[in-house]
């Protein structure tokens, strides 16, 4: 057993992401095959599992994109991640949805088995937030892998709020709990929607840019290295470049994140918070990687500041 947990630790990001990722397909097709089979006893089932199947050809169209990328093109295959996700937030919404406009009530659960959904929701949502994060600059299918599996964690976390809720009020909480999934769904739907546009978005596309040096140049170093953004809690990104022939060229990267710098007295004291803090974390983290969509024209005008004209894809120079 010891050898096993060696062998995992000492895999790559993207081996240990591949490995995973096959783990949770299995999971995902032994969950749709059971809820299937009860859904003789209520159709909620039936709902349910199909979204398991939407979640886990989702992650399947992921995997054969990292394993047999020239079998299908990539935009076909990101789409169909895309289209997978959105069916499976309606279909999680609907399901949800039942439980505000029909007579279905929640489920009930005991405070001990409340409470263990709990922990294992939580850990999952953390799990699953640290992977999008360090899914970063790796590539699109890794990237939409940790966001499914943050679907799957999203869809957690409402069991959670259901399992709470059913041993902490005397009274039905049907309607909350619905309202709670709706939400959940309606977010999934977001990001199934995120997944279809962030290839055109995304600075993993945008990486490589050129430019012209003029006559007002103040660029004196044949190397350069240019901050982009300027953030304490979120990896930075800067342009890294080298001046040859009257041109600038260079590749953005993605810094790691400040946090790693902090004292350690600090980070104990974050990880303690961490249950309060991981979700503002993580919307700070969506609104900042939606924000570098503007990371080119930030880059642009900090160059035409330093006397450097863009140079466009396919343009000449002489």
């Amino acid at each position: 057993m010891k050898n096993w947990i060696l062998k995992y630790r000492s895999l790559t990001f993207e081996q240990r992401t591949i490995f995973n990722t096959k783990f949770s397909i299995g999971f995902n097709a032994f969950l749709a095959i059971v809820k299937f089979s009860l859904s003789f006893l209520n159709l909620a089932f039936l709902v349910s599992g199909i979204v398991n199947i939407c979640l886990m050809l989702a992650k399947l169209e992921c995997l054969l994109g990292v394993i047999h990328p020239r079998k299908r093109a990539f935009k076909k295959r990101n789409s169909l991640i895309a289209l997978f996700l959105i069916l499976a937030g309606i279909q999680y919404t609907f399901y949800m949805g039942r439980l505000i406009f029909t007579s279905a009530e929640s489920s009930q659960y005991y405070m001990s088995v409340g409470l263990v959904i709990a922990c294992s929701s939580f850990v999952e949502m953390g799990i699953a937030i640290r992977g999008c994060f360090s899914a970063s600059g790796r590539g699109h299918y890794y990237r939409n892998i940790k966001l499914i599996s943050l679907c799957s964690a999203l869809t957690a976390i409402a069991l959670t709020e259901m399992a709470i809720m059913s041993f902490s009020n005397q009274s039905s909480t049907k309607e909350f709990d619905g309202i709670f999934g709706v939400c959940v769904g309606a977010i999934i739907i977001l990001l199934g929607i995120y997944v279809y546009f962030a290839p055109k978005i995304s600075i993993l596309d945008h990486r490589y840019h050129r430019y012209i040096l003029t006559q007002n140049s103040n660029i004196s170093s044949d190397d350069l290295t240019l901050e982009i953004t300027n953030s304490y809690i979120y990896g930075n990104f800067v342009y890294v470049a080298i001046l040859r022939d009257g041109m600038v060229e260079g590749l953005i990267f993605k810094r790691k994140s400040p946090i790693r710098q902090w004292n350690i007295f600090l980070k104990i004291f974050i990880i303690i918070l961490s249950e309060i803090l991981i979700f503002p974390y993580a919307l700070g983290g969506l609104i900042f990687y939606f924000r570098s969509g503007k990371i080119v024209k930030s880059l642009d005008n900090k160059m035409k500041e330093l006397g450097c004209i863009p140079l466009m894809d396919g343009e000449l120079y002489d």
